[in-house]
């Protein structure tokens, strides 16, 4: 065991106060230096439990590559005690990382910069970390299927993350992913089909309810046309009018309704552009929900009395 000795003093008395965390000198009172915990994080009461507890490091991520357990090597010119490094050491240890940073592997090199654009993307949609390792476990299914070759990382990866937020039920569209990637909306469809078919994976649908809220904080709606409009949608849902229909389109048609009957009207061309759709497409989900729920007060103003009206949210700050 080292002796730790006073710099200044040169006294061997050292005190170690736990509680600041710092060895100080009982001769002169200077702090040589401070305490690392090295202790573990967990708590064991018994014998058994605490054998079946170890410290193993980092928790594994399926966002690198290695999945966080390979060794990492260091740079700089000293080595611990503070003393430089001969030259020729300094050569080997920087040939040493290059060997280490380097792997000829092609699929870990395809999951370098797959998980880089991967998570590129992820902060750009601002996706929390659970949708991104689910996307990362995700794309490496596939590559280890072999269905990345011949086609794009970029597509491979933004179709990886679509299914990761529909797994968790987050608002996010293919026209939201294709504008963050040089990709085209329906090669993204065509590699998410893709997944479908060859892993087997089984979507969960979108429901047109989750995305209320996205377009009416868009919008500028309040608490009580997003309610409508959600009551509009479970209506519609118990008639089966969201079958084989965008979900988009169907949230924007009913927000479209409930801004009607609660008098914050906005304008069938607001509406379209945050839902990302056309203006037809509207108007055609508009006309199925009225007539099949036999909506009596939804009257379509037109003119100057078809203006905007804004009304302000008493929740909001």
């Amino acid at each position: 065991m080292t002796v730790l000795t006073c710099f200044n003093c040169s006294s061997e008395e050292i005190v170690t106060d736990k509680v600041r965390g710092e060895y100080t000198c009982s001769n002169c009172g200077l702090v040589i230096s401070r305490i690392i915990d090295s202790s573990p994080e967990w708590r064991a009461f018994t014998g058994a439990e605490r054998a079946s507890r170890s410290r193993v490091g980092a928790p594994i991520s399926a966002l690198k590559a290695d999945y966080g357990i390979s060794s990492q090597i260091c740079g700089g010119s000293r080595d611990i005690f503070g003393n430089k490094l001969n030259p020729t050491v300094v050569a080997k240890m920087r040939r040493l990382r290059w060997l280490n940073r380097r792997d000829s592997r092609s699929h870990i090199r395809n999951l370098r910069i797959a998980l880089r654009e991967l998570r590129r993307i992820a902060s750009q949609l601002e996706l929390c970390e659970e949708i991104a390792e689910a996307a990362a476990t995700t794309y490496r299914k596939a590559l280890k299927a072999d269905l990345i070759r011949g086609r794009s990382i970029e597509s491979m990866v933004a179709a990886a993350l679509y299914i990761a937020a529909r797994q968790y039920s987050n608002p996010i569209m293919l026209k939201d992913i294709e504008k963050q990637i040089n990709a085209d909306r329906k090669v993204i469809a065509r590699c998410f089909r893709l997944y479908v078919q060859e892993l087997n994976i089984k979507p969960t649908p979108v429901n047109p309810a989750i995305l209320v809220a996205k377009l009416c904080d868009e919008l500028e709606l309040t608490t009580q046309t997003q309610n409508e409009a959600v009551k509009i949608l479970e209506e519609s849902k118990s008639k089966r009018l969201d079958v084989g229909k965008n979900p988009m389109s169907i949230a924007a048609a009913a927000i479209y309704i409930a801004g009607i009957r609660t008098g914050e009207r906005r304008t069938q061309q607001q509406v379209a552009k945050a839902a990302k759709t056309t203006p037809v497409t509207l108007r055609n989900r508009f006309r199925e929900i009225v007539d099949s729920l036999e909506l009596a007060n939804v009257v379509v103003k037109r003119g100057a009395a078809s203006a905007p009206v804004y009304v302000r949210d008493p929740w909001k700050f």
